[in-house]
């Protein structure tokens, strides 16, 4: 479950292409995304009538560069928190995406060390992922719902990912929601003065519903709470 569940983080970070530029919001869309953060963790599994899978997440200017990141688990803050480092970078259409492969594989080290192999893109898909880990295991993961506010301000994104998990003589599937929010500290949060570039602070929450797909009475199983602060470490 740890694997399933911490592989969503790695996910979250990825972007390729999105159509426009940052458009006024759809209040529609950012009552979805605070209703969900609410309602936490009394999660049922998600409705995403506003989804658009064609287009993947993309991220406000304030992104760009090179982090390193603290994760720690608000629920079992006996955890060590998880630091790793993401790069985001402005495409040719001049929007700031996630370095996708790097994010996902640099998580994935942290999290489970030489256990994780590798982690390869689908070339046919912006929302499929396999996660190849050691002993003949490896997990396929695809996203099916995407819901982001487009707003400069802030990061605000749910998404669903359907991950199959295949081992020898077994496969097992389970869905986790994941629900993002990020803006640019305050020094009173951080306590310091970043005088490069404003870190970024903010939340994730996660839901595994399990195995029955598209059965919108499912409730969570399980649910994490994630607090990442992202320091700015250059371009």
């Amino acid at each position: 479950m740890k694997i399933l569940l911490g592989l969503i983080l790695c996910l979250t970070f990825q972007g390729i292409f999105l159509e426009s530029s940052f458009a006024q919001v759809d209040p529609n869309v950012r009552e979805f995304l605070e209703n969900r953060a609410n309602q936490w963790p009394e999660l049922y599994l998600p409705d995403f009538k506003l989804s658009d899978t064609s287009k993947d997440l993309i991220y406000p200017k304030w992104f760009e560069g090179n982090w390193l990141v603290t994760s720690q688990d608000t629920i079992n803050d006996s955890e060590e928190p998880v630091i790793y480092k993401v790069n985001f970078f402005k495409n040719d259409s001049g929007l700031i995406v996630g370095n996708r492969a790097k994010n996902s594989e640099s998580i994935g080290k942290a999290m489970f060390g030489d256990t994780l192999i590798k982690v390869v893109n689908d070339p046919q898909s912006i929302n499929n992922q396999i996660i190849y880990l050691k002993d003949d295991f490896y997990i396929d993961s695809r996203i099916t719902g995407r819901n982001q506010i487009q707003d400069d301000d802030i990061f605000f994104a749910d998404e669903l990912f359907i991950q199959t998990a295949h081992q020898p003589g077994a496969s097992r599937i389970n869905q986790v929601e994941t629900i993002s929010k990020f803006q640019k500290c305050s020094e009173e949060m951080l306590g310091l003065d970043n005088s490069i570039k404003p870190s970024i602070c903010g939340v994730q929450y996660i839901a595994s519903y399990g195995s029955k797909v598209g059965d919108l009475s499912t409730q969570a199983i399980k649910t994490n709470k994630y607090k990442l602060i992202f320091k700015y470490i250059g371009n």
